[in-house]
């Protein structure tokens, strides 16, 4: 158990607060650690609101340097703000989250000395679906910060794996779900569930669900829409929903309206409780380049609904579970096209994965043993 005095101090590091998979790793672990006072940097691109609403945080810092994409001379000041908050405020460990904060928080901390650090994965920074520069420059930053990481909590054994290739100590990392909502939806009526979304109950509908973002390739799904529709039975022809919302929702509409397939698709917008929707529908479609483990495809796998993924970090590992999906090569419309097709006349079968490992108490418990040691060692030290 965690001292009670002094009561611990936690300092959380993120680039931005929005409504991601990262974020919702921060608002477990201080639901896991209840004992310590939480406090949060972010940067200006953030909802401050929703991360005083998630987390609850017992300080909220904005660094005006910290932002999303690199530069030079607003990285290097971000930088050095860091180094003065973590010397000057008294903390017994240090969580960082997200690729830039990762980074420019871990390299802070090494210089100050102050605490341990413990940085949270949701995702690589490196590997493909990257730019190669990209690729190599976190590559050798990872390599350099491996030493100054104390530990990695990281979404799954995929993401794990990627780290240690580049050299660092298997022994840091710690597989600790993102929260998913896996319970099934009792007494789901898809035909209810489809109306209210405005879907049709009569096709086969496919979904995707997401941040509307480059990362994900959503423009993609119109050419995966196109290939779907050109040789369907007139009583076959598939749907399309989109859920989710981001930058390019106003060139993927756009993209529908030029390709005549405004009336095969309807983009929903954010959805707030998606678990029955996913349950609803007759497949799922993730085409992103980049994941640590798909939360949409464990919501799938809850469900009971089949999806079609790039072979992305993660996927591979759901399916050994025992979810029900068809994996393809990243950028291989054809191949996907035709999983979608192969999954639609396939028989659904009832949910049969093993997601015990995404019980909120046991994401709980695996925070705690991995958190608290450290912060216990840290008092004691004192």
């Amino acid at each position: 158990m965690l001292s009670s005095q002094p009561r611990p101090q936690v300092i959380h590091v993120a680039t931005r607060f929005l409504r991601g998979g990262s974020e919702a790793r921060i608002r477990d672990i201080t639901r896991a650690i209840p004992s310590a006072d939480h406090h949060l940097i972010v940067g200006p691109e953030s909802d401050l609101d929703l991360a005083r609403e998630r987390v609850a945080p017992a300080s909220l810092r904005v660094i005006r340097t910290l932002v999303r994409r690199p530069h030079p001379v607003l990285d290097a000041a971000a930088f050095v703000q860091l180094s003065r908050v973590l010397r000057e405020e008294p903390h017994d460990l240090l969580v960082t989250h997200q690729s830039k904060a990762g980074v420019l928080g871990r390299a802070a901390a090494a210089r100050v000395r102050r605490a341990e650090t413990v940085h949270s994965l949701s995702m690589a920074s490196f590997g493909p679906g990257y730019p190669r520069g990209q690729d190599r420059l976190f590559r050798s930053l990872e390599r350099r910060l491996g030493p100054h990481t104390g530990a990695y909590l990281v979404v799954g054994a995929d993401l794990a794996r990627r780290y240690t290739e580049i050299g660092i100590e298997p022994m840091k990392f710690h597989v600790v779900r993102s929260d998913a909502r896996v319970d099934d939806p009792p007494g789901i009526d898809v035909v209810e569930v489809r109306r209210s979304a405005g879907l049709p109950a009569d096709r086969p509908v496919i979904l995707y669900l997401g941040s509307l973002d480059p990362r994900k390739n959503v423009l993609q799904l119109v050419d995966l829409l196109q290939r779907l529709t050109d040789d369907a039975p007139r009583d076959r022809r598939p749907f399309l929903a989109i859920a989710g919302q981001g930058p390019l929702r106003a060139d993927l509409e756009d993209s529908l309206v030029r390709r005549d397939l405004a009336r095969d698709a309807s983009v929903l917008g954010f959805v707030d409780d998606p678990t029955s929707l996913v349950a609803a529908v007759d497949a799922l479609v993730l085409l992103s380049g980049v994941e640590g483990l798909p939360q949409v495809l464990v919501q799938a796998a809850a469900v009971g609904t089949p999806f079609v993924s790039y072979d992305v970090d993660g996927v591979r590992e759901l399916l050994e579970l025992g979810a029900m999906g068809r994996v393809v090569s990243p950028g291989a419309l054809e191949e996907a096209a035709e999983a979608v097709r192969r999954v639609l006349t396939a028989e659904r079968r009832a949910p049969a994965a093993d997601l015990s490992s995404w019980a909120p108490g046991e994401i709980a418990r695996r925070y705690r043993e991995v958190i608290e040691p450290l912060i216990d060692g840290r008092l004691v030290r004192a």
